[in-house]
């Protein structure tokens, strides 16, 4: 009697990933950074995953951080009609219409953690759902945003303001950097950043109100609403409570 053969399951059968990548990079290196890290989505679908259509992108901060607004950009080499469409919604959600393969699709966006320095913590998510045009399959994914700043990205925060007597006396100014608590410099860094949330937040507010709140939360925090930072000497000591409380009126 012939055998009956019968064919090993396939791992084609699975449902394939999206086609998209998402790259994270620490760009907060200035003052004016803030802690950010810039963030790019890119589909980019390929001869093997054939064309996709009915993408939907949902991008998401955690309690840790928020999403600046303002970074949110796209760019498309498809042609034709426009392939990104952002909704109309507090938080960035996109849809993507029909990409074939060689063409790709691009959000960016900068996310800046709300207290102390990134160190590996969720600070966003790139939620995809996807359709493959060939097979009509629907296929999701979820990236995590969780960077991790190390000392020497971090040392740029450190003002090595000490006078000429102080530095011989300590021996090498480079020296005497790499030997400054790491929480000293993160209870500046929030300070800042607290100011920096008040003042775009007074910008935004259309209330009075709110505005003298903010002002007077600002005045507490040692900062003004205009933007302009003084510069915090590296012996300074930071004995404050950062935990504000505003009544909003709007």
């Amino acid at each position: 009697m012939a055998g009956i053969l019968v064919p090993a399951t396939s791992t084609a059968a699975e449902a394939p990933s999206p086609p998209v990548t998402v790259e994270q990079r620490f760009v907060g290196t200035s003052e004016e950074a803030d802690h950010a890290i810039a963030v790019t989505v890119t589909f980019a679908p390929t001869k093997e995953t054939g064309p996709i259509n009915n993408t939907v992108v949902r991008l998401r901060a955690s309690e840790a951080a928020f999403i600046a607004q303002s970074s949110v950009s796209t760019s498309e080499t498809a042609g034709g009609e426009q392939v990104i469409t952002r909704r109309e919604t507090s938080a960035p959600n996109f849809d993507i219409g029909e990409l074939q393969p060689s063409e790709t699709a691009s959000i960016s966006f900068r996310v800046y953690p709300k207290a102390v320095l990134p160190s590996g913590e969720r600070l966003a998510t790139v939620a995809v759902e996807t359709q493959f045009e060939a097979t009509q399959r629907v296929v999701s994914d979820q990236k995590v945003i969780a960077s991790t700043v190390n000392v020497s990205q971090a040392s740029y925060a450190v003002d090595s303001g000490l006078s000429p007597a102080t530095s011989a006396g300590a021996g090498a100014g480079g020296a005497t950097l790499l030997t400054i608590s790491a929480a000293a410099l993160y209870r500046r860094r929030r300070r800042k950043t607290l100011r920096g949330l008040l003042r775009s937040a007074r910008e935004q507010s259309t209330s009075m109100g709110t505005k003298q709140a903010i002002d007077t939360a600002l005045k507490r925090l040692g900062g003004s609403n205009s933007g302009s930072e003084t510069a915090v000497e590296p012996d300074t000591t930071d004995n404050s409570d950062d935990t504000l409380s505003l009544d909003f009126d709007d």
